[in-house]
Parts: structure tokens; sequence; C-alpha cells
């Protein structure tokens, strides 16, 4: 890859009221805003406040309803300016694996990406394999994209996304899910990519406080208006706040702000029932490969358990195991002093499940879901 010596000063990103809406919801309202090129922009806010509808509509990839958006230097309305800058721009939408393909393998994932963009068999092999290493995913090259944990997929979809060396880099909550460990190795890439090519720009979405205290600047969004822009310095200046997050309350809206209250968990208070679920010497196989080994714990009625540890190291296959998803390869899982036994409904009834992948229906509505 050679340093991009790029001397283009114009913004690479430039909104005029731009407002989007979805039947009755408005998604976007009348929004303005201007992105220089090179550095990272994180879009911060809640869910449902607009930040994916705003990347979509830089990234091309939805319709402009109303106002005007200029990427790299022209009108996204025009098919020919689109045409013409969508090899500059590489965009990876929310979700895990969103950007890739079940059945195809790691290295599979990615080289259809380069020859998506007409990379010679050269250029791909160079890349896929400074990709891979630099994300960990040298270890699984012919790994399909359905066995992989969430992380995985997401640094998999990084590296599709990155595969030709892009302009503009939009990234919509690209480590949702992703372990501590993974992510601080996403942003490390990226930087390392940022200090050979400097006048790459980066918007990205995210749900992570401590990540947007690194970017550049920070857009704050809710209900579909920008509250503020700036430095995260700045804002939380500005907010005279301690930390990002406070920063966002103290810029709301007083009407959006009243009766909010700090997070607080409730102590637990202990009965005499017995352990809901138990864990005995678990042991999940699969092949020659060992996801879970010898795994044993309680968890008291009433507890909150947490499973901590990188993406791949056996918490989603534990938790399929006590809900009787998955049987295990050796010990023994209890819910509510029962062993677990797919076939009892009665005991499947007790269970809420939400899975990684989130188990919803895509074609039915909230209520309908």
């Amino acid at each position: 890859m050679t340093p991009d010596t790029s001397t283009d000063l114009s913004p690479a990103v430039r909104l005029e009221g731009v407002s989007h809406r979805y039947g009755a919801t408005t998604a976007l309202h009348d929004v303005s805003l201007e992105l220089p090129s090179g550095g990272i922009v994180g879009f911060i806010g809640p869910d449902g406040v607009g930040k994916s509808t705003l990347l979509g509509l830089v990234a091309g990839v939805r319709r402009i309803q109303a106002g005007k958006v200029e990427v790299l230097g022209g009108d996204q309305r025009d098919a020919r300016h689109r045409r013409r800058i969508s090899p500059r721009i590489s965009y990876m939408p929310q979700g895990l694996g969103g950007n890739l393909y079940p059945d195809l393998t790691v290295v599979e994932n990615v080289d259809f990406f380069g020859r998506l963009f007409d990379l010679s068999s050269v250029e791909r092999a160079e890349r896929i394999g400074e990709l891979l290493t630099a994300t960990g995913l040298a270890l699984f090259p012919d790994r399909r994209e359905r066995d992989l944990s969430g992380g995985m997929r997401q640094k998999l979809g990084l590296c599709c996304a990155l595969i030709h060396d892009p302009d503009l880099l939009i990234l919509d909550e690209p480590t949702t899910g992703v372990d501590p460990l993974s992510r601080r190795q996403f942003w490390e890439l990226i930087d390392r990519m940022r200090a050979q090519r400097p006048r790459m720009s980066v918007l990205v979405a995210t749900a992570y406080m401590e990540e947007a205290e690194r970017f550049d600047r920070l857009v704050l969004l809710d209900a579909g208006r920008i509250l503020a822009s700036g430095s995260p310095a700045e804002l939380e200046a500005r907010a005279g706040a301690r930390n990002l997050e406070d920063a966002y309350v103290a810029l709301l809206p007083e009407e959006r702000r009243r009766g909010h209250r700090a997070f607080a968990i409730a102590p637990r208070v202990p009965t005499t029932e017995g352990p809901a679920i138990e864990a005995r010497e678990l042991t999940r196989r699969f092949g020659d490969f060992t996801a879970v080994d010898r795994v044993s714990f309680r968890i008291e009625r009433g507890e909150i358990f947490g499973f901590l540890g990188p993406n791949g190291c056996g918490k989603s296959t534990t938790m399929k195991i006590l809900t009787g998803l998955l049987p295990a390869s050796e010990g023994t899982p209890l819910l509510f002093g029962r062993e677990v036994d797919a076939r009892d409904i009665e005991v499947r009834r007790r269970i809420g499940y939400m899975s990684q992948r989130f188990g919803l229906y895509t074609d039915l509505t909230v209520d309908e879901n």
C-alpha cells in the first residue's frame, strides 16, 4: 500500500437540509453538516435517532428524499457521480456479518469483494494475507462465515470493507458484539491504515462511549436532529461533564432529560430454593475442536451471572447447552433442578433466550413478532 499524498482539501461529506421519513416516522429532520476529509467522525446516540439512515444516505444505499447530500466532491443524486465514486467508498452495514455470505469461507468472502473491485490475483493475495493476519483470522481461512463467532464475523466484514483501500470508510456500529480485545485490534488496524493514508475519511456509528473518546470529531444525534458536534473534549467542556455519556444527557433538550436517573442494579435478595442453573463438567466438541472444556458453575435464583471472554471462547455454546439447543458431549446441565432435555417443553417454557443473531422475523411488525 502506498502512502496517500493527496492535497484535496474539499470536505468529504456535506449535508444541506436533509430530511428522511419512513411512513409517519421522521428519521432525519433538516440535518446540515460538513465533514472534512481525513480523520474519524463518530455518530453518537441511542437506537432510532437516525444514525444508520444518515450513513446509508452518505453511502448511496438509500434514496435521498429531501435536501442535498454531497460526497467526495459531487451530488449523490447524480447517478454518474455515484457510479464514479462507488469504488472509492466502503460501507459496512449494521448487524453481525451484514455484508457477508454465510456459505463462503473466510478467504472466499474477502476474495469475492476483491474481485468486485477488480483487484488482480496478486493484489488480492497480498491484501487478504495482510488483513487476515491483522485481524487474527489467518488461523481460520477455511472456516465458513456461518460457523464464525459474532466477533469474528465483524472482523471479517471489516476485511471485506478494506480490501480495496477506500477513500471513505463507513462503519455502522462495527464493534457491537465484539469482545474488548478484538475491538482494540479492530481500531489498531484502522489506525495503521490511516497512518498510511491520512486523507482517508472514516465515519462511524458506535454504541461504545469509550470508543468515541478516541475519535477526532463527534456528532451527537437525538430524534433525527443534531444536538451538537465537536471534539470529545469540546463536547465535555460545553456540557460541563466528566465523560461523553454525561455530556450527551446534559445536551439533550430539557423535556428529554426530565426524569433521567443514573442506572443502578438493586442488591439480590438471597433465596433458599436452590440454584436456577447448574453446570457439571460440561464439555462440547465439534469434531476435534473442543468449544467447552469441563465447565462447572452454579447460578442462584435472582442472580445476574455474566460470561466474559473473547469471541470464540465458548460463551454462546455454553448458553445453548443450558437451554437445550445443543447437547453436551459430556457432563450434565441442570435447570431448576432438572437435567436439561430439549424434548422437555415444560422446562423450556420457563426460559427466555435471546440469541447472538437476534431471533426476529424481518417481515413482521414489532407487535407481530
